[in-house]
């Protein structure tokens, strides 16, 4: 979560157009719900890790979940604040459709990439569910 409040607190600083993207009028009103939503994800995960165990390893999957969603809002938080540019201030989307041939080869290595990542992440979460226990030194 650190990193994540790291790269928050930075990503307005790269660029005045960002910066204005972030808290001109009207678009802060499209970022303040990613960063309330995320603020309230990161106050849910704090306190359900304080309360783990649950009984039963109920709601367990939960902190999970929760912290997936955090990391999911900080990536789109990015892909709006850099929006519409591919290379920060330099190829939009538009212009990337005429781009050699190397950017349209990172997409579709990205289409695949990505969910491929994204299902081993669920995959050995399912694997390795509840089958941590308490660390002893009998």
């Amino acid at each position: 979560m650190a990193g994540v409040g790291a790269v928050s607190l930075a990503t307005p600083l790269v660029s005045d157009r960002i910066f204005d993207k972030w808290f001109g009028v009207p678009e802060i009103f499209w970022v303040a719900p990613l960063l309330l939503v995320s603020a309230a994800l990161v106050a849910t995960l704090w306190v359900m890790l304080k309360r783990m165990p649950f009984a039963g390893d109920r709601f367990d999957w939960l902190s999970f979940a929760v912290s997936s969603a955090v990391f999911a809002l900080a990536y789109l938080g990015l892909a709006y604040s850099f929006y519409p540019y591919v290379v920060p201030e330099r190829l939009t989307i538009y212009e990337s459709a005429a781009a050699p041939e190397s950017l349209r080869i990172i997409l579709v290595g990205a289409c695949f990439v990505i969910p491929t990542i994204i299902a081993y992440s669920v995959l050995a979460y399912v694997i390795f569910r509840g089958k941590a226990t308490e660390l002893r030194y009998d």
